[in-house]
Order: structure tokens, then sequence, then C-alpha cells
């Protein structure tokens, strides 16, 4: 391609030859001299075309300035792209060029109430020529800058203007410069430009740093000279498999382009990279990005780090085996995060005693208290420990769960056995059971007639019944959770070491039976309750709705599960376990006379119509264990216009300038459903959102989600529920809220988004 610069430059040099050679021709050479007027006007021209070439933009490489949008409100924040398009085989250059070249620098001419962010840097490709190894883009890349319109800003239109300077090289480089403007109306309401889609795709090839990745670093010994080496060590369980670190510009320190990769024995991705000082001492950070070259077509990706590099190896492994979980314990390591943990668990577990999911529990318990207040107090002791027994048996079954799923490679997380479309059918058996049994329509104990069922209601339910009350507790609980419990779950999971994760479960079980274990070796204090008397039989029964409601919640969860004709068969089913319950209670436990073979007869035609249900329409065996709750919206009539949630979706509302509120929720929590009724889709929150334009998404781990498990880990919990709320400012951190909201809670944190 022939370059304008260079022409003109060739040109005033011809031309100056020829007004030299003019200029001293003799008295003879009078024709010539003729021409000299034209020849020196020719030759200022040539010299001023080529001193404007090199001032002026050169066509190897265009530039244009596009923003995401064409209104903004005061408050909003615009995402302005610096559009870099060259022409084939030249290329422009990264923040940090590498061993030779120029970064691109942009300055602002704004409006006095708008602010210029730093750049946003798309990752570069890596170009090796004459031996020297650069980061550059070839073709069309996009600079991102955050545009932040103040709070005060006047509404009108305005214009913005960049000043971008470049170098673009080929066989040679060249500067360049542009200058560009784009309109930006500031309104009451904000409205998208044609470009929005453009720069939001941009946007998300932007590297972002992610608080659950794991890598270390350390200076590895014996440097030579100024070279020092820098090892950093990334995780094998990582999504990016790096091929490179590529440092941003620290003064003083050179991170060479060379890398050696290496593969650990535990599958950990090493990289050795060699660091010149000139005349600093070794930096205590250095940021940069993970890199990966793209394939074909793609472009390259990387992930954001800030590195804090250990004097040793040996201390930075120390270092990572002290470090606490995100969020919940920066602030103590060791045996004392451990031990505040170990408090916070019990705490939680304490308190999951009043939570919703476990209320029908404690309507069993206060019954059995009541008839325990005239047993001997060294058999209310036993019962009591028996139920204790119970709780912690289960727990440490879910924290065997837990790591097993860890030691998988999966993600675990609270109540994630309620994602089984299994355990939640049969858990919604074993609760319809119970029920039935409240009622009244068959015992648990054989033998059992009416008029004694009051007097016998503990010996019925035995050393057996009391610790599988126990279990019942822990299985009810799992779809809650509670203050406290949630920060010690995030650390429990957060952990590789199996006795931390069964300490923390074990902790949180002790909670949980603590105060029934407490009132079984206090028998004085059981003196309050009343006597036990033909009342209780009537207490029993209406202890029973209580947990026939906790049947129909769990039949709304598990119904899904079966498909299309879920609701109906299922339901069908339930009503056959309930005949085959009365025939058994009513003609063969309280029946006076001889029990005859019919009634055994009649339970087996109910249970093989159950069977027949099982596996004729709702096909149990092939159960859909991933129904589509994960996208559903879940909006009710005039409530929160709920969108459902990705994190590309989440991305490209705060690219627009948008707050954004996100509630992870599953079906199974009520403590979520609490929230959601009483804290969250109430009038205030709703015309809050309108008013600062947020937008809503609902992400739903009723069934398994990786995404959002991820998601939930990277905020330092459990499970759910979880609300985040994002400011409108991309700059600013997220607010995540407790686990237990009022409406005042949601009010300021979206008060705080909007500014």
């Amino acid at each position: 391609m022939a370059n304008p610069q260079l022409l003109g430059y060739h040109s005033a040099v011809m031309l100056a030859r020829m007004f030299c050679q003019t200029t001293i021709s003799t008295g003879r050479h009078r024709p010539e001299q003729k021409r000299l007027p034209l020849i020196v006007a020719a030759a200022v021209a040539a010299v001023a075309f080529a001193l404007t070439s090199i001032t002026q933009a050169q066509p190897n490489t265009s530039v244009n300035l596009l923003l995401n949008a064409a209104a903004a409100r005061p408050g909003d924040t615009v995402f302005a792209g610096i559009v870099l398009e060259s022409a084939p085989n030249w290329h422009t250059y990264w923040r940090n060029p590498g061993e030779s070249g120029a970064a691109t620098k942009i300055d602002w001419a704004l409006p006095s109430f708008i602010t210029a962010g730093d750049i946003m840097w798309p990752p570069p490709e890596e170009h090796v020529a004459g031996g020297l190894t650069t980061y550059v883009y070839h073709g069309k890349t996009m600079l991102i800058v955050p545009l932040t319109v103040s709070s005060n800003a006047v509404p009108g239109q305005y214009e913005v203007t960049a000043k971008v300077d470049w170098l673009e090289c080929y066989e040679e480089c060249v500067p360049g410069e542009s200058t560009v403007k784009a309109r930006l109306e500031i309104a009451t309401e904000q409205r998208a430009s044609p470009h929005a889609d453009q720069i939001n795709d941009w946007l998300k090839q932007i590297p972002r740093r992610y608080p659950d990745l794991q890598v270390i670093s350390y200076w590895n010994q014996n440097p030579s000279g100024d070279i020092n080496e820098l090892a950093i060590v990334v995780a094998a369980n990582t999504n990016i498999q790096p091929a490179n670190f590529i440092a941003y510009p620290i003064d003083g320190v050179e991170v060479l382009p060379a890398v050696q990769l290496e593969t650990t024995a535990q599958g950990e991705t090493r990289l050795l990279k060699k660091v010149k000082l000139y005349g600093a001492g070794l930096p205590q950070s250095i940021s940069g990005i993970l890199w990966r070259p793209g394939k074909g077509l793609e472009k390259p990706v990387a992930v954001e780090v800030e590195l804090k590099p250990a004097s040793s190896a040996k201390a930075a492994q120390t270092a990572t085996q002290t470090t606490a979980a995100p969020t919940t314990a920066h602030a103590a390591s060791g045996v004392a995060a451990l031990i505040a943990m170990l408090g916070l668990a019990f705490l939680g577990g304490l308190i999951l005693n009043i939570m919703p999911c476990v209320l029908p529990v404690i309507s069993l318990k206060i019954l059995a208290f009541v008839q325990q207040s005239k047993e001997s107090p060294g058999r209310v002791k036993k019962m009591g420990l028996l139920y204790g027994l119970g709780v912690v048996f289960s727990f440490l079954v879910l924290a065997g769960i837990v790591i097993a799923v860890q030691r998988a490679g999966g993600a675990a997380s609270w109540g994630m056995q309620m994602q089984n479309p299994y355990f939640r059918f049969a858990l919604l058996l074993v609760v319809t059971l119970v029920a039935l049994n409240l009622f009244g329509l068959f015992e648990v104990g054989l033998g059992a007639t009416v008029p004694g069922a009051a007097s016998n209601l503990t010996r019925k339910g035995g050393p057996f019944g009391a610790f599988l009350n126990g279990v019942l507790a822990t299985a009810l609980a799992t779809p809650c959770t509670a203050p406290f419990l949630t920060a010690a779950l995030g650390f429990a999971f957060a952990q590789s070491s199996a006795s931390v994760i069964l300490l923390i479960f074990a902790s949180a079980a002790i909670g949980l039976a603590a105060p029934y274990v407490l009132l079984s070796w206090q028998p004085a204090w059981l003196k309050f309750l009343p006597k036990p008397g033909p009342w209780m039989e009537r207490f029993k029964v209406a202890m029973g709705f209580p947990m026939l409601a906790t049947a129909v919640w769990l039949f709304d969860l598990t119904a899904p599960s079966f498909g299309d004709g879920g609701i109906l068969w299922l339901g069908l089913l339930l009503v056959l376990v309930g005949v085959a319950a009365w025939v058994w209670g009513e003609f063969v436990q309280r029946s006076i006379g001889q029990r005859k073979i019919a009634p055994r007869v009649a339970i087996v035609f109910c249970l093989a119509g159950c069977a027949a249900i099982l596996e004729g329409p709702l096909d149990w065996r092939h159960l859909n264990k991933h129904p589509a709750t994960g996208t559903a919206r879940q909006n009710t009539r005039g409530g929160i216009d709920w969108q459902p949630w990705s994190r590309e979706a989440v991305e490209k509302a705060r690219a627009e300038g948008r707050p954004v509120l996100v509630d992870f929720t599953a079906r199974w929590c009520l403590t979520c459903k609490s929230n959601e009724r009483f804290a969250i889709e109430t009038s205030e929150v709703r015309e809050k959102l309108r008013l600062i334009n947020a937008v809503a998404f609902k992400a739903d781990n009723t069934d398994p989600n990786p995404e959002i498990t991820a998601e939930l880990k990277k905020h330092g919990r459990a499970g759910v529920p979880l609300v985040v709320v994002y400011p409108r400012r991309a700059d600013q951190p997220p607010i995540v809220l407790p686990t237990v909201l009022t409406p005042g809670l949601v009010l300021d944190a979206l008060e705080t988004a909007g500014k």
C-alpha cells in the first residue's frame, strides 16, 4: 500500500533539488530562471503536504467513536467504544505493547458533569517479528471507556470528543492521530443507541477478575543478576487453561514475554516467567492477565489477576493452606477461624429451630414433651439423646455427601439433596404418611387401639421413633438456611479438608438438637407443660395439619419432575397410599375381631395400584432431573417483572448503566419464599426499581445449575437464599444482602445502587 507520507517526502526532495540547481545557475541560463517562481511554489506545496501528512491520521487505521446510549439520565454510566480498524497486515498495540511499540492513548474533551474512567482493553494477540514479541490488535478492535454522568447533569444535547493517538506498524511504524466525536442527550429516560449490542459484545471480551479463581505465585530462588524467575500456579479445576501471563506495565520492572509451561502432578498449570528489574526491588504486587490464544477465527480469551508473589514456593503453599473462605473469614486464620466458624454453625443450627421448614417437627416434639412429662427421668433423657443422635447422624451423612461430591470434582451446596427429584419424592411419601399417622388413620406401633393411643404415644414411637424424628427434622431443615449458618456453611464448602467439613456440620447439628436435649435433661422444666389427657389426641390431630401443609408444598416441588401428567398421577398415587394406610389402621391395627386375610388383600391391591402408576404414567425410572425451572420467569400479577438470570444478562444490563437486583432462590427454599413475600415483592421495592430503572433477575436453583452454584460460592454462600444488588456504576462492587431480609434492607441497597 502506498504511503502518502513517503510520497510527500520524496516529492519535496525532488523539487528541492530542482530549486537548488536553478538558483546556482549562471546568467546564460536565463530560460530556467524564468521557471523559478513556479518551481518554488511547487516545492513549498510539496513540503506542506509532507508535513501535513505527518500530523493527519493515516489510512492504515480508521477510528470511530460509538456510545451504547443515545440518551442517558443523571447518574447513569455510558460506555464509549473507540473502534480501531487496521488495514490488512497492520496492527495497533495493547496497554503493554511488549518489547516494542506504544500503547494507544485517549484524551477526552467532555462536559464538566461527565467523567471518563480507565480504558478497558480486550485481550491482545501475540505478535513475533524480528525476534521481538509484542501484544497487538489486528483488524478491528474496540477499546471501551466508562463515562459517568453526575447526578447534577443538566438535560440537553452534548458533544463527546476523544483525541486518539496510536502507533500502527507493518514493515514500518507510523504514528497516527484522530479526533472523533459523538452526541449524547441527557434526559429523564435512558435510551439505547443502535451500537449498544455491538459494545455489549465487546464488553464480554474484557478480562475480569474471578474471586474463586485459585492462583498462587512465588519467586524462585537464586536470581541471575537483575533477572528473577516468577512462578504462577493455576488450579486444575479452573475454566481457563492459560498459555501465558501478560503483565500490565510496571515502573522499573519488565515481565519478559517468554514463558515456560509445566503441568504438576496434581494437574495444575505452572507458568515460569522471567522478570527483569531496572534498579527497582521485587514488586509486591503484579497485575495482568492469564491469557490463552484464540483458535481459528476465535479471539484470545483472558482473565484478570492480581498476583502477590510469596518469597518462595514453601511460603506460597503455607499461605494457601491458611487462607480463609471468601467474604467469611478474611480477618481470621488457622485455629481461630475454625473456632469462629464452629460457633457460627452452632448458632445457625439453633436458629433453624424457628425457621418455617422445621416447624412441623417442632409440633411433634411439643407433643412428645407433653407425654414425657409423666415418664421417668431416665427414659426422658434417653429419648432426648436419641433425637439428638438422629440429628447429628443425618448432618454427618450430608457432610459425607458434600465431601464425596467435592472429591468427584462436582459443586456441592447446602440443600443440594432437595435438587434430586427422587429425594423429594421419598420425602413427600414420608411426610404424607406422618400426616396420616397424626390424623389417626394408622399407628406407628402394632397392636394399638384408639382408647390407648394417647397413653401409649411415646411407647409406640420408642427409641427408634425418637431417632427418626431427628432424621426427619434434618431432612426438613435443609430447604431452609438461617443467619450465621450461611457464613459457616460458606466456610465449610470452601474447604478441601474433610475433617473441617465434618466439624462444621456436626456443630450445626448440635445447635439444631440442643434445645430438645437440654429440655429432656431438665425434667423440672416439663412440669410447666399441661398434664397428659384426652386433649392430647385432639392436639395430635391438629398437629397433622402443618405436616399436611408440608406435604402439599413437597407435592408442588415434586410433580413437575414427572412431566405433564405429574400432578394428576402423583395425586392419585398419594390417594392410594392414603387408602392403604387407612385399611391397615382400620382393619388390621384396630380390628377388634379376628384379622381376616381380606384387609391384607386390599392393601396388596392398593400397593399394586401404586406400582402400576409408578411404572406406567409416572415412569419413575426416568424422572426429568433437569426441568426448565432455571430459565422460567416467575412473575405474579402486578409484581416485579422478573427476568431469567444469566451472567451475560447481568453484564448487559450493567453495560447499559442500569442497577441490577438478582434473587438467587429455589422453590424448595422456604426462607427464600419468606424473603420474596415480605421484603422483595412489596409496593415500595417495586416503585424503587421503577424509579432507578433497575433490572430484576431471578436465578432459580430448584434443580442443579452449576453456574448458579459457582455464583453462590463466588459470594461466599453455600446455598440459597442470596440477594445481590449491583450498582449503576460498573466500577462499584456488588452489594450482598443478609440471609433474612427486611424491606428496609432491600430499599437501602437499591438507593445506594441507583446513585
